[in-house]
């Protein structure tokens, strides 16, 4: 978090705020410098920040993995790495009963398995498709002669919009739902807010379509996946979302 002080009446920064509490202790920063960060509704003095109080009691500082602030470490309780404040402790360990993950923690799916999901559903929604364009292919084969062609090219339309809302439901509902389709189930795989979380329709509806945009620009949006440390493709890093691997 990026902190400011004034002094020679000139602001000063911005300094993380364990470089705030180095330039108190070499004497550039008094105990009633103003300082200000983001998020505060006024100056305050540094005797009254978390650098202050960690160099009164000697106490090093940690951020807290909920909240993103530093605090003394006595002020704080640690679980496994990870730091929290008292303030972000019930909701914090909430989130850790409802199998949130903690940061950084995440399995990243691999691409491999990502593919085979996308290919089994394919071949499910092409299973599925299959089905009414037999259907209307009979009916338009059974119509008389010259009703033929009109009835085949309102049935392909029918045909066309009926798919397109089968995929784009089918991909909605279920990632908003459950955060996978059926072919990500049967490969293991999630997808997921960057804490671990569940992501909405919302985004879910953003995903699907910023997928498009992944296909268009002949698959780079896909292939960015290889070399992102978080294997995130262009729709994932537009929509901020990640694909873990739910199988230890």
């Amino acid at each position: 978090m990026a902190w400011y002080y004034i002094r020679d009446g000139a602001t000063q920064g911005p300094v993380e705020l364990t470089e705030l509490q180095n330039l108190h202790q070499g004497g550039v920063i008094a105990v009633d410098t103003p300082v200000w960060t983001e998020g505060m509704a006024d100056w305050t003095t540094f005797q009254h920040t978390p650098a202050a109080l960690a160099t009164t009691s000697g106490a090093p500082l940690h951020t807290c993995a909920q909240c993103g602030k530093m605090f003394p470490a006595d002020d704080m309780v640690q679980y496994e790495n990870s730091w929290v404040c008292a303030a972000c402790k019930p909701i914090f360990f909430q989130r850790l009963k409802e199998g949130v993950a903690l940061p950084g923690t995440l399995a990243y799916a691999s691409i491999g398995r990502r593919f085979l999901a996308i290919l089994l559903d394919g071949i499910l929604l092409y299973i599925v498709e299959l089905i009414p364009a037999i259907l209307v292919g009979g009916v338009a084969a059974l119509s008389p002669t010259g009703r033929q062609e009109a009835l085949g090219v309102v049935a392909n339309l029918l045909l066309v919009v009926f798919n397109l809302c089968l995929s784009i439901g089918y991909e909605i509902f279920l990632i908003g739902k459950y955060g996978a389709t059926f072919g990500k189930m049967a490969m293991k795989v999630k997808v997921v807010a960057p804490d671990g979380s569940p992501i909405s329709y919302g985004r879910a509806t953003g995903r699907y379509f910023a997928k498009m945009l992944s296909g268009v620009i002949f698959a780079i949006g896909y292939l960015m996946a290889f070399w992102d440390p978080e294997k995130r493709a262009l729709h994932d890093r537009l929509c901020d979302t990640r694909v873990i691997s739910t199988q230890p």
